[in-house]
């Protein structure tokens, strides 16, 4: 019998997670030949966050036909794995003795993935020409639009509570966080729209689909962009020891929810893949805005990207 590769070097793990990757590059080498400025940049993320990825949200939920069940079950495993991972993060901070002052930025690194920007476009990449392709992507933007606001509540109250300023002003600013998160909006108006039966004129839905197609790609050469000055400096041990509770320990979590509570295979891919993703780079910015450890979310962010091209692999070919 010819030797067969594993399916994990198969043309289907490259056609995947390449796309998503060459375009972070190429964000990197346009920021670094000063192709693109960083009022550019800035500009890229908003119009991707306020407009692209809400609309690209809003067009995939109101067109499709979804099971609430599944999207429920698998949104349970990526909040559980989520919850879990920022449980572990404490647990080693304390181990590794991390600075009190650091422990925030440490614990956000360990939970919190960049699931718009890398996570959703391998999600769809990797249901490509399948058979449940729109079943699983309308799935994955179901989890999405309501796990990233618990993502940023979650990242306010660890990086605060870190520098013990939570007081009753904080959760009112949270609450109106989340009901204004374009994300969530787009989420929910989809919902409605689907439930209700209704059609989406040609003219209108050409243009949201449209405005929603331009997301990823403007999205991932803002993230290569913003990388493209990062260091790792400052604590790098605590940095790749995030980095692995990030895009190791967190999936492997989810995969252990997932057979429990039996989740289907196509929608284990999908948490597990948005377990693995790299730490946001809004953490960084929330670090630097909160009071936290700047330079060591800058390293943990830079880490957990390189590595976690091995583990978004390891799903891609296994699930």
């Amino acid at each position: 019998m010819p030797f067969a590769f594993p399916k994990i070097f198969t043309m289907h793990i490259i056609n995947t997670l390449a796309p998503v990757f060459l375009l972070i590059v190429l964000g990197v080498v346009l920021r670094k030949a000063r192709f693109l400025s960083a009022e550019l940049i800035t500009g890229l993320n908003r119009l991707v966050y306020w407009v692209g990825l809400p609309a690209l949200l809003f067009y995939k939920i109101a067109i499709a036909d979804y099971d609430f069940q599944t999207a429920g079950r698998t949104f349970l495993v990526v909040f559980l794995g989520m919850f879990a991972s920022i449980i572990a993060g404490y647990f080693i901070a304390y181990l590794l003795k991390v600075p009190a002052a650091s422990v925030g930025t440490f614990v956000q690194g360990s939970y919190r993935g960049n699931l718009l920007y890398i996570g959703l476009p391998i999600i769809i990449y990797s249901f490509y020409g399948a058979q449940n392709a729109a079943q699983m992507q309308n799935t994955a933007a179901i989890v999405l639009g309501f796990i990233v606001p618990f993502y940023n509540i979650l990242a306010v109250i660890v990086l605060l509570a870190g520098q013990h300023k939570i007081d009753r002003s904080i959760f009112a600013k949270i609450s109106r966080s989340v009901l204004t998160n374009p994300l969530f909006i787009a989420c929910v108006a989809g919902i409605v729209y689907s439930a209700l039966s209704l059609k989406i004129p040609l003219v209108a839905a050409r243009t949201i689909e449209a405005v929603g197609q331009m997301a990823l790609p403007l999205a991932l050469l803002a993230i290569g962009a913003t990388l493209a000055y990062s260091r790792v400096s400052g604590r790098k041990n605590f940095a790749f020891v995030a980095s692995i509770i990030k895009v190791a320990l967190t999936p492997l979590i989810g995969f252990a929810i997932a057979l429990l509570i039996g989740l289907g295979s196509g929608e284990t891919r999908i948490a597990l893949i948005y377990l693995a993703c790299p730490t946001a780079v809004l953490s960084f910015i929330m670090a630097e805005n909160l009071g936290g450890d700047g330079k060591l979310a800058a390293a943990i962010v830079l880490i957990s990207t390189i590595l976690s091209v091995v583990s978004l692999a390891a799903i891609v070919a296994f699930f």
